[in-house]
C-alpha cells in the first residue's frame, strides 16, 4: 500500500512539474513554439491571417527563451510543411532585425494563401544551422 501511495506521489509531482514546464514554455508571440535538438532551439511560427504571412522568431536554450531572447542562426532558409490537403510547402526566407550578426537572422518570413484560412496548423518545420539539420513537429491547439 505504501509502495502504491509513493508512486501516486510520484507521479502528481512529474505532472505537476510537466504543467510547470509547459508554462514555461510560453510563446512570446503567442505563436506556435516547436522545439529542435535537446532544448537547442525553439522556434516559434506566428500568422498572420489578413496577409497570409507567417513569420518563425527563433530562440535558444530553454532559458533564452523564458527571457524571450531570440538567437540569430545562420540558415539560408526555413521549410514549413503544413499537413494540409494536399500538403503544402512554404520556404521561410530569412529577415534579419538590425542587431543580427551578418549572415544570420533570428526571423524567418514566407507568404501563402493557405495562412487565410481559418484552422488549427499542424506540420513540421526544418532548417540547417551552419550544417546541423533540424527539425520539429507541430500541432496547433
Amino acid at each position: 500500500m505504501r509502495t502504491l501511495f509513493g508512486l501516486a506521489i510520484v507521479g502528481l509531482i512529474g505532472g505537476l512539474s510537466a504543467q510547470v514546464a509547459q508554462a514555461e514554455h510560453e510563446a512570446p508571440h503567442k505563436g506556435i513554439l516547436v522545439e529542435w535538438g535537446d532544448e537547442e532551439y525553439h522556434p516559434e511560427i506566428v500568422v498572420d491571417k489578413a496577409t497570409g504571412t507567417v513569420t518563425v522568431y527563433v530562440y535558444g536554450n530553454h532559458d533564452e527563451l523564458h527571457k524571450k531572447k531570440l538567437k540569430a542562426i545562420d540558415s539560408k532558409s526555413l521549410t514549413l510543411l503544413l499537413k494540409t490537403t494536399p500538403a503544402t510547402t512554404i520556404k521561410l526566407d530569412p529577415a534579419p532585425e538590425k542587431d543580427d550578426p551578418k549572415g544570420s537572422s533570428t526571423k524567418f518570413v514566407g507568404k501563402n494563401d493557405v495562412f487565410k484560412k481559418d484552422m488549427k496548423w499542424e506540420g513540421t518545420i526544418s532548417g540547417k544551422v551552419g550544417t546541423k539539420p533540424y527539425s520539429g513537429e507541430f500541432k496547433q491547439k
